[in-house]
């Protein structure tokens, strides 16, 4: 992806365009699928980086709506930009609209799957006097590719 598109992304979320973040962006905009901390910082090796920056950076994406964040089932977290419709995590836009993960239990690869509906009502749980931080609905099985 050309630089002008990165820092134009950037600029749309109010962010500061940072060389961290275009060569975080640019990764993760490039990558076929959700990445971890490690995997991202193997990726950038060359590129003075700390851990702290760019567990900073990456949640700066979540918090802005960029990228989003998955557990994994060993605690890990793996990265990817939103994505507009059913295909890879890693692929596609910025979006806002709720959607299921689908987990790849062969290749390890994460698939977004919006829904029109939320299949949990919140504000229910809420009423009953539950405090919800973040919510996330997984799918596990075998992907169209792998099968």
């Amino acid at each position: 992806m050309k630089q002008e598109q990165l820092k134009k992304i950037l600029r749309n979320a109010d962010l500061k365009i940072t060389k961290v973040r275009l060569r975080v962006l640019e990764l993760l905009m490039e990558s076929k699928a959700a990445m971890s901390h490690a995997q991202i910082t193997d990726a950038l090796e060359g590129l003075d980086l700390d851990k702290v920056t760019l567990y900073r950076t990456l949640n700066t994406f979540v918090d802005v709506g960029l990228a989003h964040k998955v557990a994994t089932d060993e605690r890990n977290w793996l990265y990817a930009i939103y994505s507009e419709d059913v295909h890879n995590c890693a692929e596609g836009h910025q979006h806002e609209s709720a959607h299921a993960h689908f987990i790849c239990e062969a290749c390890d690869k994460i698939y977004c799957f919006p829904f029109e509906e939320k299949p949990i009502d919140l504000k229910k749980a809420e009423q009953q006097g539950f405090s919800v931080r973040q919510h996330e609905v997984r799918l596990h099985g075998t992907c169209p590719v792998c099968k």
